[in-house]
C-alpha cells in the first residue's frame, strides 16, 4: 500500500497540492490505523495527512476516485464523458468498461487532459488559478484585448499538449487485451476534441467576463476620456453637461492628491543640529533622529476669466475647477471680463457654482454683449485690484486674447507678472492663430511663465493638477 500511496502523492503534486515526505509517511499510517476495507475510510486517512488547504480538497477528491477507485465513483455520480456516453445509448455496463480504462490512465495526466476526456467539469476558473494567470488578467486594459489574453491562457495550460496527451492513452487502449473496441476509440477522440474546442471556448469567456468584472464602467469612462480630449468649442449642449459631472470627479481626485500629499512629506528632512544635540544626553550616541519640518504653504490664486463667446466653454470649466478646488489654496479672487472688468468672488460665496455661473452669463458683473478689450481692462485690474496679487500669487488669464484690435496695453499684463510669483495664460486657439487678425497674444505671451493651449477638458485638468500640487 505504501507504494500506492507514494504514487498517488505524486499525483497530487503534480496537480499543484503540495504534499512533503513527511506527509506520505503520516498517511501511509493513517491508512494503517483504519485499514483498507471501506473506500472512504482511506479516503478520509489520506485527507487527513495530505490535504492542507480547502482549494486543494477538490483536485485531491478527483484524483482518488480516478485512482484508488478507478473511475468507479464517476459512472455512478456522473461527469461530463459518462453523461455523453449514456446520450449515446451506451448501456451502464459498457460506460462503466470504459470509465475504468480511461481513469487509471487519466489518473496520470494533467488537469487540461481529464477535461479534455470529460472526466472533470470544464471550470475554467480553477484551472486559470492553479497555473497562476490570475494576475496576468490584470495587465488588461481594454476588451479588444480578451483574444490575445485568452490565447496566452490557452498556451499557458497547453492545450495542445493535453491533446497530445490524450491521443496517446487512446492510442494505447487501441487493441489491448483489455481495452476499447477502434470505434469506442474514435468515439472518445472526436468527444475529446470538441471538449478542447469548448474549452478554448470557455476560456475566452471567462477572460471577457474577467475584463468586465474588473472594468464595470470601463464604457463610462471610454465615453469620457473621448469627451475629455474633444475641443471644447466643438461640445454639444449635452456633452458639455456630461463633462460638468467629469470636471466634479476629476476635481475629487485632485483635491485627495492635494490632502494625502502632507501624510507623504510627514517624515521630513534630517536636523543635524536637534540629533547631535539630543545624542548628548545619551554618549554622543544619536538613538533617536530629529526631522525638521517645513509646512507647505497653500499658493494664493488670481483668475481673470473673459466671458465672452468665443471662449465660454473653457471659462465655464476652468471656473468649475477652481471653485471646486477653492479650499487647496490660501486665498481665491476671480474676475470676470468683456470689455469691462468686475469682481465674481462675492458671487461665488454667496450662490452655487451653477447659480454662479448662469448669473455671471446673465450679466450680473459685467456686459457679456460688449466686444472684448483686454487692454482697458488690464488698466482696470491695475487700478483697482493690484493689492490683491503678492509674491506668493500665481495670475491665471484665461481668454483668447483677440482684442478687437483695441490698444493691448501688454505693458500693465508686465506690471501684473513683476508683482506676481507667476503668471499663466490659458488660451484655446493654437499659436498659428496668434498675431493673426485682433489676436494680441503673440504681444502678451512674452511677459507670462506660461501659455498653454487649452482647448479641451484634459489640458485644463493638467493646468490644475499643476497649480494645486
Amino acid at each position: 500500500m505504501i507504494d500506492a500511496i507514494e504514487t498517488f502523492a505524486e499525483l497530487l503534486r503534480q496537480n499543484g497540492v503540495r504534499v512533503s515526505t513527511g506527509e506520505v509517511i503520516d498517511a501511509a499510517r493513517a491508512v494503517a490505523a483504519v485499514g483498507v476495507d471501506r473506500a472512504q475510510d482511506v479516503r478520509a486517512a489520506l485527507a487527513a495527512a495530505l490535504v492542507k488547504r480547502a482549494g486543494d480538497r477538490a483536485a485531491f477528491d478527483e484524483l482518488f476516485d480516478l485512482y484508488f477507485l478507478r473511475g468507479a465513483a464517476l459512472a455512478s455520480r456522473g461527469s461530463p464523458l459518462v453523461d455523453a456516453l449514456r446520450a449515446a445509448g451506451i448501456p451502464g455496463d459498457a460506460i462503466e468498461h470504459i470509465v475504468a480504462h480511461l481513469a487509471t490512465e487519466a489518473a496520470h495526466l494533467g488537469a487540461v487532459a481529464r477535461v479534455g476526456l470529460g472526466l472533470r467539469a470544464p471550470a475554467v476558473s480553477p484551472l486559470v488559478r492553479a497555473a497562476g494567470l490570475q494576475g496576468d488578467l490584470d495587465r488588461m486594459v481594454s476588451p479588444l484585448q480578451a483574444g490575445f489574453f485568452a490565447h496566452r491562457v490557452a498556451q499557458a495550460l497547453d492545450l495542445r499538449g493535453a491533446q497530445a496527451d490524450i491521443d496517446a492513452v487512446l492510442a494505447r487502449l487501441v487493441g489491448s487485451a483489455q481495452g476499447l473496441s477502434p470505434e469506442v476509440i474514435e468515439r472518445l477522440r472526436a468527444f475529446a476534441a470538441a471538449n478542447l474546442d469548448a474549452l478554448r471556448r470557455a476560456i475566452r469567456d471567462y477572460v471577457q467576463d474577467e475584463f468586465r468584472r474588473r472594468n464595470l464602467d470601463y464604457l463610462d469612462q471610454v465615453a469620457a476620456r473621448t469627451l475629455a480630449d474633444k475641443p471644447l468649442a466643438q461640445l454639444t449642449d449635452r456633452e458639455v453637461a456630461e463633462l460638468r459631472a467629469e470636471v466634479a470627479r476629476l476635481a475629487r481626485i485632485l483635491r485627495a492628491r492635494v490632502q494625502l500629499a502632507p501624510k507623504r512629506r510627514r517624515r521630513g528632512r534630517l536636523d543635524v543640529r536637534k540629533t547631535l544635540r539630543g545624542s548628548l544626553a545619551t554618549g554622543g550616541v544619536p538613538v533617536s533622529l530629529e526631522l525638521r519640518h517645513r509646512p507647505r504653504k497653500k499658493p494664493r490664486l488670481v483668475v481673470l476669466c473673459d466671458v465672452s463667446d468665443s471662449v465660454r466653454t473653457v471659462s465655464r470649466f476652468m471656473l468649475q475647477f477652481v471653485y471646486a478646488l477653492q479650499e487647496l489654496f490660501d486665498r481665491v479672487h476671480t474676475f470676470a471680463f468683456v470689455a469691462e472688468l468686475g469682481e465674481l468672488t462675492d458671487l461665488f460665496r454667496r450662490h452655487d457654482l451653477d447659480r454662479a455661473v448662469e448669473l455671471t452669463y446673465q450679466g450680473a458683473v459685467v456686459n457679456v454683449y460688449a466686444n472684448s478689450n483686454y487692454g482697458h481692462v488690464l488698466d482696470q485690474f491695475c487700478a483697482r485690484h493690484m493689492s490683491k496679487v503678492t509674491p506668493r500669487t500665481t495670475v491665471l488669464v484665461i481668454g483668447d486674447g483677440r482684442n478687437n484690435y483695441h490698444p493691448s496695453n501688454h505693458a500693465a499684463l508686465g506690471d501684473i507678472r513683476r508683482r506676481a510669483k507667476q503668471l499663466w495664460w490659458l488660451n484655446p486657439e493654437a499659436p498659428s492663430a496668434w498675431g493673426f487678425g485682433d489676436s494680441a497674444m503673440r504681444e502678451y505671451a512674452p511677459h507670462c511663465d506660461r501659455v498653454v493651449v487649452a482647448h479641451n477638458l484634459d489640458s485644463l485638468r493638467k493646468v490644475v493638477d499643476e497649480l494645486v500640487m
